[in-house]
């Protein structure tokens, strides 16, 4: 399936007359050398050190203090994506609640995104 789809994707590419302008935050999948070819130009962005993401934090966390983006940031190696999601979350919960996310609830938050290996992990089929 993996292939076909693939196939498909450098078919469209090669018959394209424009320009296209791709992402992923999962380039070390890129496993296909021919697919890879593909694109003439392929920049990297880095994940934000602790200092920029405290600042992610703070402007998508209202109310949250510098300290407490601070211990976020340098405890969870979150892309700006991982933290929007967060703070969606704790507005949804702001919208049902009535009261904000206080620092213990956004790690929270931070564990049910970071899907911890500590969970264990369910079985589906047949055991031998």
């Amino acid at each position: 399936m993996m292939s076909a789809s693939q196939n498909i994707c450098r078919e469209a590419i090669e018959n394209l007359d424009g320009i296209l302008i791709a992402t992923t935050n999962l380039a070390a999948n890129f496993c296909d050398d021919a697919f890879a070819r593909r694109f003439l130009f392929k920049v990297e962005f880095e994940k934000p050190g602790a200092e920029t993401r405290s600042k992610i934090w703070r402007s998508m966390v209202d109310g949250l203090s510098e300290e407490d983006a601070l211990s976020l940031a340098t405890r969870y190696d979150f892309s700006g994506g991982n933290i929007e999601n967060i703070a969606r979350k704790a507005a949804v919960g702001y919208v049902l609640t009535g009261r904000k996310a206080g620092v213990e609830e956004l790690a929270g938050y931070c564990d049910e995104e970071t899907l911890s290996s500590s969970r264990a992990a369910r079985r589906i089929g047949f055991r031998s």
